[in-house]
């Protein structure tokens, strides 16, 4: 945990981060509500193993803006000749390229791409795409990027924060304009140039004399965006998650590429899964086996290590073969599905119910009842539960209590019933008008219990339905205007006779 810190300080670089005095979520919460109405880890593959600076966004008061303007973005970007989607479209436009004899493969690598991009250059590029309005969004989301680590709140001044659903798309669409100005500008050219967000492809016909002169010039480009550069070994060259070879006719082959820290650990077979999601483990690796590997003789050998790879998993040889040699398939025309159910998967219980679902054509997703991460420390600071949002309860020294749900924290809803107490304001809340009606009774507003919490909203009242239902001595004043299907009832009248035996 020591070098954890030491190394994650080593990255708070100054000039893209800085120290906050205090936590801005409600600064930020009210800003984003403003601009609504106006607009209408660890690298192990490298020395010293470096840590990626990881700023989860969810929950955050952006994060659902990002995601909408994600959608905005996406339609901007990929329409290159330069671009690619994946190592399969890769595979697709390159599998019948034929080389010359002075071709190197070589790839080109952006270094720390998320923080390191130009976010004022970026925005800039926004608005001349996008309405004004719509701008100002994007450069609110993209400027109110914070985080706490070590008891201190610090704010992301620069680049963007890898763990916002805005980040990859706002980095494809700089690096294409980069890519743009470097080819154009290049004396000489390559001959290919295929690029996946930070990792581009590159055929090079000039030497390689040269080529350290174009990589210097990409370097001379903009100061925050530097490249490393790969060349090819014995005619090999990595890129994504495939091997590229040159073969004796100039032709390029392709097969699986697993880094050196790769331990062929997959889904163990004893693990407490649904035996579909186990099922899916072997198909996933034979398809992707298929679809990257061009030879006949290197699928060989790529289907005997997923042999080997999936025996030491727990798996059976026959189970894999029979995999394996299955038929693909005839797609049918499926209708879609009327919704979605997640269940804890439970052996002979959950998946009998999901096959009943599954008539319905309701689609059931199985999760395991246990995660290693349950079980395993956070480095991760942890959050005071009373800054989340959700459903809580208040109690009263003479046994009733009230239940109540906030969108805010709960930290803040607690203080307001507190003032209107204080003020004698009755009318604002049930739990102030009980607490100024019986001024000999003690309102427990410090030891408040958290039943549950969510950010979403209709999640939120109908958790507090059920609690008010649980809780028949409640001094709640909208119990009769909640809907609480029928179908809870007996469960939930169950429930109460379990607690009260406890």
């Amino acid at each position: 945990m020591e070098d954890y810190n030491m190394k994650l300080q080593q990255l708070l670089d100054p000039q893209i981060y800085k120290i906050l005095p205090k936590d801005p979520t409600n600064k930020f919460l009210l800003k984003t509500k403003n601009l609504i109405k106006y607009s209408s880890i660890p690298d192990t593959i490298k020395p010293n193993v470096p840590l990626r600076p990881i700023v989860s966004t969810i929950g955050s008061p952006t994060y659902g803006l990002s995601k909408y303007l994600t959608r905005l973005l996406q339609p901007h970007i990929g329409q290159t000749t330069h671009h690619i989607k994946n190592s399969d479209h890769f595979i697709e436009r390159m599998k019948n390229f034929k080389l010359e004899e002075e071709d190197i493969l070589v790839s080109f690598d952006v270094i720390s791409l998320f923080t390191k991009v130009p976010l004022m250059e970026t925005l800039k590029y926004i608005k001349e795409i996008f309405p004004k309005d719509v701008s100002i969004l994007f450069h609110h989301c993209l400027t109110t990027t914070y985080f706490q680590w070590n008891k201190q709140f610090f704010e992301q001044v620069d680049g963007v924060a890898m763990g916002n659903p805005l980040s990859p798309v706002i980095a494809n669409f700089y690096m294409e304009k980069f890519e743009s100005i470097a080819l154009e500008s290049a004396v000489l050219k390559p001959k290919i140039w295929y690029r996946y967000v930070d990792d581009t492809f590159v055929i090079w016909n000039h030497g390689l004399d040269s080529l350290h002169f174009f990589l210097k010039h990409l370097n001379n480009i903009h100061p925050n965006i530097q490249f490393t550069m790969e060349c090819e070994i014995n005619g090999r060259l990595p890129f994504l998650d495939i091997l590229i070879s040159k073969t004796d006719s100039l032709n390029l082959s392709f097969s699986v590429y697993r880094k050196p820290t790769h331990t062929d650990r997959y889904l163990n077979k004893l693990s407490n899964h649904h035996p579909c999601q186990k099922i899916g483990v072997i198909k996933t690796l034979f398809d992707r086996a298929k679809k990257k590997v061009s030879d006949p003789t290197h699928l060989d050998e790529e289907l005997q290590h997923l042999r080997m790879s999936l025996q030491a998993n727990g798996y059976s040889l026959l189970e894999i073969n029979k995999v394996f040699s299955s038929k693909p398939k005839q797609l049918r025309e499926k209708l879609p599905h009327l919704g979605m159910v997640f269940l804890p998967y439970i052996g002979g219980v959950t998946d009998k119910i999901g096959r009943i679902l599954e008539k319905n054509n309701i689609k059931t997703i199985f999760i395991p009842t246990k995660k290693i991460s349950e079980f395993l420390r956070s480095p991760k600071d942890p959050l005071d539960p009373l800054t989340a949002s959700g459903v809580y309860k208040i109690l009263c020294s003479c046994g009733l209590v009230y239940i109540g749900t906030t969108k805010r924290s709960f930290l803040t809803r607690r203080k307001e019933h507190m003032r209107f107490c204080r003020l004698n304001q009755p009318e604002k809340s049930a739990i102030a008008e009980h607490a100024l009606n019986n001024l000999s009774h003690d309102v427990l507003f410090h030891d408040m219990k958290i039943l549950s919490r969510t950010s979403n909203f209709y999640v939120r009242l109908q958790r507090e339905a059920i609690e008010i239902y649980k809780h028949p001595n409640n001094i709640n004043r909208q119990f009769d205007n909640i809907c609480l299907n029928k179908t809870w009832h007996l469960v939930l009248k169950n429930v109460r006779v379990i607690d009260n035996n406890i």
